[in-house]
């Protein structure tokens, strides 16, 4: 038995020969086919044995012989492949699935040259394809990232949410589904996969890269609590958001409107504080929430100053 083997992005496609012996005759023309087949075994001019693969997928719509013609043209392909000739790989693999628009091997092929290249819209046609054809997580990913690239949600989080369905563990992938979630407004669904993230941070070793995906899924997790009016559980979330990551200012902000929701207002002006002295996009919301709730408690806002110079220096800022 004979084996194509191809790796490319970190697919791997096998492709499995049957023997010759006991290979059954499905075609009224499988003499003519074998015939031109053995022309092609024959043929040692790499450029007439590429003419006559493609002469054979043109003459014979399908045939029994299809995976040894795949594993040839795959072999002639690689050359552009070992030597990143990209184009060429891309038009010469799309010439093949012209005839032979299920071949994975070559539809591999083709996904890896567009993605080298940097062509989103040839990428998910082939990678679809291929996907059909061989799923795996690799190819969703691609196709996921492939989308995101081309500002299409939609087709994004369903090959994102196919790639954590073949790898849960893929948690930048899961945090870009809490993201795209987020920003349609659908802060179950984005607390849903912020909890699958966690999860999967759970015994991975804290750096500040971790740490600071922990805090953003906390915060999606957080926001969807707040939302419910489970201020409690919101709160919890959030302060552990600003533990991992101190200086968001959103996260200040939305731990201080918990704090002042469960009745403690001074915890609430210190949040709200820290958020105006990080001076990001909720700045603006924090100073006029700690002006309010300053007028509320005391009757003045005399020391707003003060309160934002502290949390400056308790940031670093």
């Amino acid at each position: 038995m004979r084996s194509a083997v191809h790796r490319g992005f970190g697919i791997l496609i096998i492709v499995s020969c049957l023997p010759w012996i006991g290979l059954a005759q499905q075609s009224a023309t499988y003499g003519e086919e074998y015939a031109l087949y053995q022309q092609i075994e024959a043929e040692t001019a790499p450029a007439k044995r590429k003419e006559l693969v493609l002469q054979f997928v043109r003459q014979f719509q399908k045939s029994e012989l299809d995976p040894h013609v795949s594993y040839i043209y795959a072999q002639y392909l690689g050359q552009y492949q070992q030597r990143g000739e990209w184009e060429r790989l891309g038009s010469e693999a799309e010439v093949f699935l012209r005839s032979r628009p299920g071949d994975a091997n070559v539809a591999a092929m083709a996904t890896d040259a567009y993605q080298k290249l940097g062509q989103p819209d040839k990428l998910v046609r082939f990678g679809t394809q291929l996907y059909s054809q061989a799923p795996s997580g690799a190819t969703a990913y691609l196709l996921a990232k492939a989308y995101q690239s081309m500002n299409d949600t939609a087709n994004f989080k369903r090959w994102a949410e196919r790639t954590v369905q073949h790898a849960p563990n893929n948690v930048e992938m899961l945090l870009e589904l809490v993201n795209a979630s987020w920003r349609e407004g659908d802060l179950a669904a984005s607390a849903g996969w912020a909890e699958k993230a966690l999860a999967q941070l759970r015994n991975v070793p804290a750096d500040p890269q971790t740490n600071l995906a922990r805090a953003f899924a906390h915060r999606a997790v957080g926001q969807n609590a707040y939302q419910q009016n489970d201020f409690s559980t919101a709160q919890d979330h959030f302060r552990r958001s600003v533990e991992l990551d101190p200086k968001t200012d959103f996260g200040h902000l939305q731990l201080g409107y918990c704090n002042w929701r469960l009745g403690r207002a001074d915890d609430a002006i210190r949040c709200f504080a820290r958020a105006v002295a990080l001076n990001g996009n909720s700045a603006r919301e924090a100073r006029r929430e700690l002006y309010n709730l300053l007028r509320a408690r005391y009757g003045n806002t005399d020391n707003a100053a003060r309160l934002i110079e502290d949390a400056k220096r308790e940031l670093g800022v």
